[in-house]
């Protein structure tokens, strides 16, 4: 008998396929829907395809995209400073979950309106919710009880099993790009910017490329946040695959960095765990593919 033909392993297989294509399908949506789409402005997508990569973030937890975005929005402007939704400054636990608890302290109404004035216009956004508050957490929840539902009825125990385990990791992923990537003991620093971020090699990987979290901070608006080829960011790759296709504009990359004085600093890091200073950096313009859009770093937004 073949081993294909063995239930136990036939399960299994089919677990680790449902749990990757959950695994992107709730990944992707949080880091190319609700962030790099939706906060930062780094690309443009027809609004359909707009629409089902944001659900992924939904349905994985991740609350309604306008709430969501103002945070962030907020996490740049004070990043590891007073004001920092989740800075790991606060404390480990606050970092990690707390924060969750305490958005009304945290960004009044009134400040996420006008950090998210931009997306007060999306109808499809804004019936999920405008405002920090138990309701439009509620409403997430029992949309996402109802997916795994739909699931377990359409498609069987193992494709949930799968799915649960997939928005676990993904949902946690996120959240520990808040904690480790602005610690100290973690990672390493290619570029020097006014905050705490580290590039964290392994929340990389867990995140889809959230891990490079130095990278995003020194270029925000940029699509990738991998810069060099060891820096894996599957966010980007799939943004690449997109923009290939017609389905991605306007595409926003980064400096072109030098690749051996970066390996080299990367190395120096290391070893002697030094910072990496913004003059021993080769820089060239940034370069966006089928767009006239400029990088500010002074704008975060638009």
């Amino acid at each position: 008998m073949s081993i294909f033909h063995n239930p136990i392993m036939q399960g299994t297989i089919s677990f680790i396929v449902w749990f990757f294509v959950f695994y992107l399908y709730h990944g992707l949506g949080t880091t190319l829907g609700y962030h790099r789409l939706l906060t930062h402005k780094s690309l443009k997508t027809p609004d359909w395809l707009k629409y089902f990569i944001v659900s992924g973030g939904y349905l994985g937890l991740m609350g309604a995209p306008i709430p969501w975005v103002g945070i962030h929005r907020q996490h740049h402007q004070k990043s590891d400073m007073v004001g920092d939704p989740h800075s790991p400054k606060d404390g480990f636990k606050h970092a990690l979950y707390q924060w969750m608890f305490e958005t009304t302290a945290i960004q009044s109404n009134e400040e996420l309106h006008a950090q998210t004035a931009d997306l007060m216009s999306d109808k499809c956004l804004t019936c999920l919710g405008t405002k920090h508050d138990a309701q439009q957490a509620q409403m997430c929840l029992a949309f996402c009880i109802a997916f795994r539902v739909l699931i377990l009825c359409t498609l069987g125990v193992v494709p949930l099993l799968a799915n649960l385990t997939a928005t676990f990791f993904s949902f946690w992923s996120t959240q520990f790009v808040n904690v480790f990537c602005h610690m100290k003991s973690q990672g390493y620093r290619s570029h020097e910017t006014k905050d705490l971020s580290r590039n964290v090699w392994w929340v990389g990987i867990l995140a889809l490329g959230e891990g490079w979290h130095n990278n995003h901070h020194a270029v925000p608006k940029s699509a990738r946040h991998g810069f060099t080829w060891f820096e894996v960011d599957i966010t980007w790759y799939t943004i690449w695959l997109l923009e290939k296709l017609g389905l991605a504009k306007t595409v926003i990359r980064p400096p072109r960095f030098s690749l051996e004085s970066l390996k080299a600093k990367i190395n120096d890091l290391a070893m002697n765990n030094l910072v990496m200073s913004k003059q021993e950096v080769a820089l060239e313009p940034v370069s966006v593919e089928s767009s006239s859009t400029s990088y500010n770093s002074k704008n975060l937004v638009t």
